[in-house]
C-alpha cells in the first residue's frame, strides 16, 4: 500500500517541461519517450543524508554523493504513454508509468496541466487487479507559462471501491489462520473503500548552475530552474457493514472481538490512516522536458530520502539516431562503429554505459571515423561528441 502511494506521488509530478526560465505546454510531452535515471538512492533509517550535505555551494552532484550513499540502483523511472481510449481517463492527453507500473493520467492544455487520477495495483495488500482512482476534481499540477516565482496550490480526492474478496489474498498470505480471519471478515463486511486525499504545492524559486561531476553520470554544467514541490497525503480504508449498509473506518471494524485494522497492521505493519508529507527539489534543465536532478526529502528539508540523476537523452535506447549532419552505423554493431559528421575536423567522443559510467574515450579525426568496440560488452550505450563549440548526443547498441 505504501509503495503504491509513494509511486502515485513520485510519478504524479515528474514530467513538466522547461524552456529557458519558462515552461510551456508546447514542449511538455513527447509520445513514446522515456527519462532514464543514472542512479537512484533509496534511504532507510541507517542511510539518510542531511540535505545540507547534498545541496553544496557551488551545486555539484557526483563523487561526494557516491561517498555518502551506500545504495545505487539503475531505474527506468518514467515512460510516456499514449492517452487512454476507454475507462475513467478518456479526457487525458498523455499518461505515464513508473518502474512499478503505476500510471498517472494528465490533461494538458495551453493554460495548464492537470492530473485526472491514477491507476495500478495495490499489490502489497494482495489487490493485484488493475484499479482506477479518478479524482473528484482535476488537480492542477502546473499553470503555463511556469517561470521563476510561479506558484501552484491544489488538492485532490479519490475513492476506490472493491468487493471484500479483493482482500482475500492479503489474509491468505498468512496461512490457515489468515484464511479463517478472512472468512470472519467476509461474513460481516461486503466491500472495501480506499480514500485518498492529496495536497500539492509547487513554487519555482531559484535559478543557477549545477555540475554533474561523478564518474557514474554524464558530466557537464547545466543552467537550471528549480522547483520546490511539497505534497502531503492521507489515505484511509473503510469497509461496508452488511447489516447496516454503512462504511466504517477499518479501525472501527471488529469480528469476534478482533479489530480488523489492528490485525492488518500486525500482518503488514501499516496503520490507517497512512499519512505522509514530502518535499521534492526538481532541477529543470534549459530546453528539456524533465528535471535532470530530483531530490526528495522529509517535509522540512532536513534529510534526503531519495535522489535521482537522469540522463539528458530520453529517446528510446538502441534506436537509430535521427540528427542532421551525423550518421552512426551500423546500429546495432558487432565490432566496428562508424561515425560520420559533416564538416568536423577534430573531436572527442565519450561512450557511457547504461549505469552512467564512462567506458571509453575516443579521439576523432576528420569527418569520418571507425571505432573498434569489440572490447565493450553487449548492450546499449550513450555517446557524447564534442568538437569546436558543438556537442552531439546519441546512442547505439552492440550485439
Amino acid at each position: 500500500m505504501k509503495r503504491f502511494l509513494s509511486a502515485i506521488l513520485f510519478v504524479a509530478f515528474s514530467v513538466f517541461a522547461f524552456a529557458q526560465v519558462t515552461i510551456t505546454s508546447s514542449n511538455y510531452y513527447q509520445p513514446g519517450s522515456m527519462a532514464r535515471d543514472i542512479y537512484t538512492v533509496e534511504n532507510d533509517a541507517t542511510d539518510s543524508v542531511p540535505t545540507v550535505n547534498i545541496l553544496t555551494t557551488p551545486l555539484t552532484f557526483g563523487n561526494s554523493l557516491e561517498s555518502q550513499f551506500s545504495a545505487y540502483n539503475m531505474v527506468d523511472s518514467v515512460y510516456y504513454n499514449e492517452p487512454a481510449t476507454e475507462g475513467e481517463f478518456t479526457e487525458e492527453t498523455c499518461s505515464f508509468a513508473d518502474e512499478n507500473g503505476m500510471r498517472m493520467h494528465l490533461k494538458v492544455t495551453n493554460e495548464k496541466a492537470v492530473c485526472l487520477g491514477v491507476s495500478g495495483a495495490l499489490a502489497q495488500l494482495g489487490l493485484t487487479d488493475n484499479l482506477e482512482v479518478p479524482f473528484e476534481d482535476e488537480m492542477d499540477v502546473i499553470t503555463f507559462p511556469a517561470q521563476l516565482n510561479s506558484h501552484t496550490n491544489s488538492t485532490a480526492h479519490g475513492l476506490y471501491l472493491e468487493h471484500i474478496s479483493a482482500l482475500q489474498n492479503a489474509f491468505n498470505n498468512f496461512g490457515s489462520s489468515g484464511q479463517m480471519i478472512y472468512q470472519f471478515v467476509a461474513a460481516d463486511y461486503d466491500s472495501i473503500m480506499i480514500d485518498i486525499d492529496i495536497t500539492y504545492n509547487s513554487i519555482f524559486d531559484e535559478t543557477g548552475t549545477l555540475t554533474l561531476a561523478g564518474s557514474r553520470m554524464l558530466q557537464g554544467e547545466y543552467e537550471y530552474l528549480r522547483e520546490k514541490r511539497y505534497y502531503s497525503y492521507i489515505t484511509n480504508m473503510f469497509m461496508r457493514n452488511r447489516t447496516s449498509g454503512e462504511f466504517q473506518n477499518i479501525n472501527d471494524c471488529t469480528v469476534y472481538g478482533m479489530n480488523v485494522g489492528e490485525t492488518l497492521q500486525g500482518y503488514y505493519g501499516m496503520q490507517f490512516p497512512i499519512t505522509s508529507a514530502t518535499t521534492t527539489l526538481n532541477y529543470w534543465i534549459s530546453n528539456d522536458n524533465y528535471p535532470i536532478v530530483e531530490i526528495t526529502t522529509n517535509s522540512n528539508l532536513t534529510y534526503t530520502k531519495h535522489i535521482a540523476i537522469r540522463y539528458e537523452d530520453h529517446t528510446s535506447l538502441c534506436s537509430e539516431l535521427e540528427i542532421a549532419n551525423i550518421e552512426i552505423f551500423p546500429n546495432p554493431t558487432t565490432d566496428i562503429l562508424n561515425i560520420a559528421i559533416e564538416d568536423m575536423e577534430n573531436g572527442i567522443m565519450n561512450i557511457y554505459s547504461t549505469n552512467g559510467a564512462l567506458v571509453k574515450e575516443v579521439q576523432l579525426n576528420g569527418s569520418h571515423n571507425s571505432i573498434n568496440v569489440t572490447d565493450l560488452h553487449n548492450g546499449c550505450y550513450f555517446i557524447r561528441i564534442y568538437y569546436g563549440d558543438k556537442e552531439i548526443k546519441g546512442n547505439f547498441a552492440k550485439n
